[in-house]
């Protein structure tokens, strides 16, 4: 089967706006762009990206057809900042697959925030093949309106101690389109 690991700058691109290092993030900001169109674009790009890209991970025979995902409207409640504590003994770990098997990944840190006034910190894997940065997450909604299996958000280095958590750009793995990929 192929293997869906997580993702190289290009997939993650296609799956949910994360970027290298997020480049495109701090350069379309900078640009005067909104954060609802930045959504908007890269929104279209990842459906059409599924539809038209040969790598896609939806099977030809659904391409042609493929409306788009549905998504959440952006709200930028989401958008949250706070400050990443590395470990100083990061461990490897093994993070489930939807086939049994297990992905290394690194424990890296421990991303502290506020949502709605109140403190609350996440775990955050670092990559093993490319160095990102993700928080893996369920919530209500899984299995209802995503991903049973839960969804992955990108945390973005801002500078300054600072780490961005936009659960606007939370993606789901391969395997959500497509049982073959893990």
């Amino acid at each position: 089967s192929v293997v869906c690991r997580f993702l190289p700058w290009l997939c993650a691109l296609v799956l949910g706006l994360a970027t290298p290092r997020g480049i495109a993030a701090k350069s379309a900001a900078s640009s005067g762009d909104s954060l609802a169109g930045q959504y908007l674009r890269a929104r279209a790009l990842k459906d059409s990206l599924l539809r038209h890209d040969p790598s896609s991970p939806l099977p030809a025979q659904q391409r042609a057809s493929f409306a788009g995902l549905s998504y959440f409207a952006p709200d930028p409640q989401y958008r949250l900042i706070g400050e990443l504590s590395l470990y100083g003994r990061r461990q490897q770990i093994s993070v489930p697959t939807n086939a049994g098997t297990g992905l290394s990944m690194e424990k890296f840190g421990r991303l502290q925030a506020q949502f709605q006034g109140k403190a609350f910190w996440l775990e955050v894997y670092r990559s093993l093949e490319n160095g990102e940065l993700e928080v893996f997450f369920k919530d209500p909604t899984n299995g209802l309106q995503t991903y049973g299996g839960g969804r992955y958000v990108p945390v973005t280095e801002l500078g300054d101690g600072q780490y961005l958590l936009d659960f606007n750009m939370s993606y789901n793995p391969y395997c959500a389109y497509n049982p073959t990929y893990v």
